[in-house]
């Protein structure tokens, strides 16, 4: 392994970088690379440790002349060209379940926040406006949520709605009887799209980015949502088609929204200039434990196939 060098190109958890830089020839921890710099050196490089700030597509896996492994540290393999990936018979992994509970619980603190215009509170008072009558908002307990995915995540987002006393509706790819049953009986109750969008007062989204779901939820069935809901979206950018959420917003056809992921991230979005939404540059994963168990996860498996 020591004949190794690896580069790491996004934020990571330091007991991954030092772990690391015991067992191989060379650990380069670059998270603020760009695509450009990248592009110049990853000819160099066995392996590459990314996230999501990076998109390793089909051009710079060619130029990967040593690469034998790719590993994301987080959820999904959208920003990965798979095809080529295989192709070139490279390596690649993902860890998809130790940020789950971050993310799970970083969609309340979105939707809490916008559900109480906490953000614009906090602006108005910075600028010392005190702007009581202009800051009502909605209660969460007791309302419905629809949730559009339900995998790890999608399912601690229930767990926690639950102690809410909220009453859960999901929307799933996989929707056999034996599923439906189960969870029946977690009081988790399946339902189309657009009944979920119209029946719901708070909306999470939480799906992979593939073919199927880009611009799952667009003009023809935001028309849906009620008129003092909220849409969040945690997933991936691409999954809600921007533009028309933005002509929705405007025209305050529902409450507000709140998306930590973004079709281009690290550029301006005009989303950006909104008040009634909450944005953030995809932190749901963000935390020290999560992290931390990504760390290990990732040393565990990259260790056992290289």
């Amino acid at each position: 392994m020591k004949k190794f060098k690896v580069i790491i190109v996004d934020p990571v958890h330091p007991n991954l970088v030092i772990n690391l830089k015991k067992k191989f020839l060379l650990v380069k921890y670059t998270p603020s690379i760009s695509y450009r710099e990248l592009s110049k050196i990853i000819k160099n490089f066995h392996i590459i440790i990314l996230r999501s700030g990076l998109k390793l597509d089909k051009y710079l896996i060619q130029k990967a002349n040593l690469l034998k492994v790719i590993a994301r540290a987080g959820v999904g393999l959208d920003n990965i060209d798979i095809d080529e990936a295989k192709k070139r018979k490279i390596k690649y992994f993902n860890i998809p379940s130790q940020s789950s509970t971050s993310v799970a619980e970083f969609a309340f603190g979105l939707l809490l926040s916008t559900a109480r215009k906490i953000i614009s509170a906090d602006n108005q008072l910075r600028k010392n406006f005190w702007n009581k009558k202009k800051l009502y908002g909605f209660e969460i307990s007791n309302k419905n949520l629809g949730i559009v995915g339900l995998g790890d995540i999608g399912l601690k987002i229930a767990k926690i709605g639950k102690k809410f006393k909220m009453n859960i509706t999901a929307h799933v790819k996989n929707h056999n009887n034996k599923r439906k049953k189960k969870l029946f009986k977690q009081n988790i109750f399946l339902s189309s799209l657009n009944n979920l969008l119209k029946k719901s007062d708070f909306i999470i989204i939480v799906v992979p980015l593939y073919n199927q779901t880009k611009n799952l939820i667009n003009s023809k069935n935001l028309r849906l949502l009620k008129k003092n809901s909220i849409l969040i979206n945690i997933s991936r950018g691409g999954i809600v088609n921007e533009a028309h959420l933005y002509n929705a917003l405007v025209k305050k056809k529902f409450f507000a929204a709140a998306t930590d992921v973004f079709g281009q991230e690290k550029k301006y979005n005009k989303l950006f200039k909104l008040d009634n939404i909450v944005v953030t540059p995809h932190i749901g994963a963000m935390t020290y434990e999560a992290q931390k168990r990504i760390a290990e996860v990732l040393e565990k498996k990259l260790l056992a196939i290289i």
